[in-house]
């Protein structure tokens, strides 16, 4: 059933085309990514969907009585607003009579709150209640706190539980991933899944949507093509297009150098030209001129690695940090040598940021050393682009107000050096802050890969990137001779990146395991099964001391009801258990994108038969 219909849909954008007669229709139940480079007009496209903008010329058909909720690219700006009122206020009017009603509950005023009480029974509000309250816990959000207190990624949250109390058909999501971290993305993955409206996503992480969607719209030079396949297949289906076009091209373009020759020799043979013929050639060179060349690919080149670097970079000897009675490092060592290449992950709050600053010198360890070699020369990336003057040009961000930089040894030009990121002319002279997200990514990627540098320290380097050049960051920094340490939320870079992946679990305890995310869900997997016999010899030899010292109390009834049960939850989570065993045993299974979920369902059981076993040593 069709939902939305785009037809022949344009818009434009000072003398750029942004979307070009655009036609096609999204049904319900469509999961589609919308893919594109930064810049092609994504959010635009988007926008127009949420009926926020106009286009120029063209009709966009919404189906009678269907609801659109629209997740933008940007978190909304500080306010002291508490979580329960901006959640309540996708409801409308009656969410915004439950806000006040509930804020004068707050407060004591319960004759103000009486009043709000009646307008809510008399719009039989009570049930919206409910729905507010279910969803913050959905997502884990204190109804009291403040929008001002959050991180990035938590205010992505709560924009998210708006949206989705509304209750949509259709629901536009503008890269919901950025600033989440890793076990949050999971979270939120599996919802989608779950999620029986119409999805319209806008994402660079690519585990994420290619285990969610079932079609791809791919927007291209202000043209849109539908992909009927999922993000792996459209990416083969692609490249192959690309192909053709390519081939096309050259055809054409020779065609019309050989017709330009004709044309200037004249006609010897004849005293009049072939008229249809000059006519043909008049229509292909406007054919040439209207052609919007593909975008040429990001030029990214690896950092000079400098050799006077040891090769030790980092020694980290039992190092703690606390701040304001929070434990946020324990007793963690490490080495870091010359050349390696190390993710950090951990939810939002674990103290990523804070761990690099300790790296850094930038923070002291409260116990423990840290020893740095003294040849470091560093490359920074900060996810907040906190070194951005939003009044600066482009190139003197990335110069230093020079004309002409040093890059691999070679004098370029600033311009010149800013078309390989994809930058004009026009745009190098640009004040940043007439820049997207992405294309201010791909700018303080552009000045810190002009930096001789030994250690390059990314911290979220992904948000905002489209596929493209991710993948060609990826490429730059597996030749990077360099030593990386690189803080990501995104589960494919880092699988294509990194060499060891240090995991912050929270309270202070910090791991470090070999390979990508992949690599550590598997590893962690064994260390639960590896734990889990000496856990229950140890609770078992814990029980005999008590019953033999004849200390052993009776059981109440709940607790004989309980033991009773155990041996039957036992039995089932190890089957459980083994069933998934079995399917990751597949290799094939084990390339798919279920095999993540049945790992992360795998180290529960694991953990959930650990507890059992405990329960039943401590009840006998």
């Amino acid at each position: 059933m069709p939902l939305i219909t785009l037809d022949k849909i344009s818009l434009s954008f000072s003398d750029k085309p942004i979307l070009n007669e655009v036609s096609s229709t999204i049904l319900k139940g469509d999961k589609i990514a919308l893919i594109g480079r930064n810049g092609e007009g994504k959010s635009t496209f988007m926008r127009i969907l949420a009926g926020s903008i106009e286009p120029d010329d063209g009709k966009l058909k919404v189906k009678n009585g269907i609801k659109i909720s629209y997740l933008e690219q940007m978190p909304p700006e500080d306010n002291d607003k508490t979580l329960f009122n901006i959640v309540s206020e996708g409801l409308g009017e009656i969410g915004n009579i439950i806000a006040q009603y509930q804020y004068f509950i707050h407060i004591g005023d319960l004759d103000k709150a009486g009043d709000f009480q009646q307008k809510i029974d008399q719009l039989d509000g009570w049930q919206y209640l409910h729905k507010i309250e279910a969803i913050l816990n959905r997502f884990t959000l204190n109804p009291q706190a403040s929008l001002a207190t959050l991180s990035g990624g938590w205010r992505r949250r709560v924009m998210l539980a708006r949206a989705l109390i509304q209750e949509p058909d259709v629901l536009l999501l503008d890269e919901p991933t950025n600033h989440m971290d890793i076990t949050a993305i999971l979270d939120l993955e599996r919802m989608l899944k779950e999620y029986h409206g119409t999805l319209v996503i806008i994402s660079h992480d690519r585990s994420f949507i290619a285990g969610i969607v079932n079609k791809v719209f791919d927007l291209d030079r202000g043209r849109l093509s539908v992909f009927e396949c999922g993000y792996k297949d459209y990416v083969k289906r692609k490249d192959e297009q690309l192909h053709a076009e390519e081939i096309a091209n050259a055809r054409f373009d020779k065609k019309l150098a050989q017709e330009e020759v004709w044309i200037r020799q004249g006609i010897k043979a004849r005293r009049t030209r072939n008229e249809g013929r000059v006519r043909a050639l008049e229509s292909m060179r406007q054919s040439f001129t209207d052609r919007r060349a593909k975008k040429g690919n990001v030029k990214i080149h690896a950092l000079e690695d400098e050799n006077r670097a040891s090769k030790l970079v980092f020694e980290v000897k039992k190092i703690s940090y606390d701040i304001a009675g929070l434990q946020l490092v324990k007793d963690f060592s490490m080495l870091v040598l010359k050349g390696e290449k190390i993710g950090i992950i951990g939810g939002n709050g674990s103290g990523k940021s804070t761990f690099i600053k300790l790296l850094l010198d930038e923070l002291q360890p409260t116990k423990g050393t840290i020893r740095r070699s003294k040849t470091i020369q560093l490359a920074y990336f900060d996810q907040m682009r906190d070194n951005l003057d939003p009044n600066m040009k482009a190139m003197d961000f990335v110069s230093g107000g020079r004309e002409r930089i040093e890059v691999g040894g070679k004098s370029k030009h600033i311009i010149g050096y800013l078309r390989q990121f994809l930058f004009t002319g026009k745009q190098a002279m640009a004040p940043i802050r007439m820049f997207s997200g992405g294309e201010k990514n791909r700018l303080m990627l552009a000045k810190i890969l002009s930096q001789p540098a030994n250690l390059l320290v990314l911290d979220e380097p992904t948000n905002d990137l489209d596929v493209e050049t991710l993948e060609l960051l990826e490429e730059m920094l597996v030749e990077y001779n360099g030593t990386l340490i690189l803080i990501s939320h995104d589960r494919t870079f880092l699988n294509n990146v990194v060499g060891s992946t240090v995991v912050l679990d929270g309270d202070g305890v910090i791991n470090q395991y070999a390979g990508g995310y992949d690599d550590y869900l598997i590893q962690k997997q064994d260390k639960i099964t590896d734990e889990k016999p000496k856990s229950v010899k140890k609770s078992t030899n814990s029980a005999a001391p008590t019953s033999s010292a004849g200390q052993k109390k009776k059981l109440s009834y709940k607790q004989q009801q309980a033991l009773k049960d155990l041996p039957g939850k036992i039995e089932k989570t190890e089957i459980e258990i083994g069933e998934i065993q079995l399917q990751l045993s597949d290799p094939e299974f084990f390339q798919t994108d279920e095999s993540q979920d049945a790992l992360i369902r795998l180290a529960r059981l694991e953990a959930d038969l650990e507890r059992y076993f405990d329960q039943w040593a401590e009840l006998e």
